[in-house]
């Protein structure tokens, strides 16, 4: 092997360590935080009579507790702290007034890639009402079947927002609003997964709407959590929520 050769070899070897060393601190700069919501009390049993169930409140056959809202609390991330991987997500998100009920029940929605539609599914005239503290939307918007309308929010909000039918008082749900994609909801296995979050300490906030923030461990006070993410998972366990928990509703300013 002449001069050349060796020269052109130890390029390769030099060019293939930086490739994979550069792989590895990019895949070392992400975490997912999980965790799993579990009641406490007695099972709750849905009210029966002329209206959809309620939902306000959803505890699933092995006790977890659905639709509570994980969210990191920071409203100015840099592009570089979103993961690339969040610019595949679909630019609307979803929802549909069906079976005279708003489906699904609560959802979030990252400011500005993504647009709400609302669409009306059922024969009924619908008048569809969002509750924002600070965007500013028309009182109400009305449906006809298979009508949509396209909402875009110029602002994130502090916390999920309230939908409702002005018609049909039962029908209602929650929308999370936010300027970047850390957060996520719980199943009704009562688990929640947000995944690729840049690596150091944050700040999440826990939120459901029975009580508003959720202080579920005494350390969580006001529903806030501060959490070291380190590269790969980081598992909150099994967080236990007890009925005294969910009866008094914290502020919205907080």
């Amino acid at each position: 092997m002449n001069r050349f050769q060796q020269s052109f070899v130890w390029c390769l070897l030099i060019c293939g360590l930086f490739v994979h060393e550069s792989h590895s601190l990019e895949a070392a700069e992400w975490g997912s935080l999980s965790g799993k919501f579990v009641y406490t009390g007695k099972p709750v049993k849905q009210k029966q009579g002329p209206f959809p169930v309620d939902e306000s409140l959803v505890i699933g056959p092995q006790g977890g507790i659905k639709n509570i809202f994980v969210f990191l609390k920071g409203r100015n991330l840099k592009q570089e702290q979103i993961h690339p991987d969040f610019q595949k997500l679909p630019n609307q998100v979803e929802i549909q007034h069906l079976g005279n009920r708003i489906q699904p029940h609560a959802v979030g929605l990252w400011q500005p890639h993504q647009k709400l539609v609302v669409l009306n599914k059922d024969p009924d005239l619908h008048l569809t009402h969002l509750h924002p503290l600070i965007n500013r939307l028309p009182d109400s918007i009305q449906e006809n079947i298979d009508r949509k309308k396209i909402i875009r929010f110029e602002h994130p909000e502090l916390l999920p927002m309230q939908i409702k039918c002005d018609i049909h008082p039962w029908e209602t749900g929650y929308l999370l609003v936010q300027s970047h994609p850390y957060f996520a909801l719980t199943d009704e296995t009562g688990t929640f997964q947000i995944k690729n979050l840049p690596v150091g300490e944050w700040e999440f906030r826990i939120w459901h709407e029975k009580v508003g923030y959720l202080a579920a461990r005494e350390e969580w006070q006001k529903g806030r959590i501060k959490e070291q993410i380190k590269p790969g998972k980081n598992d909150l366990g099994v967080i236990k929520v007890s009925p005294e928990m969910l009866q008094t509703k914290t502020s919205s300013k907080q």
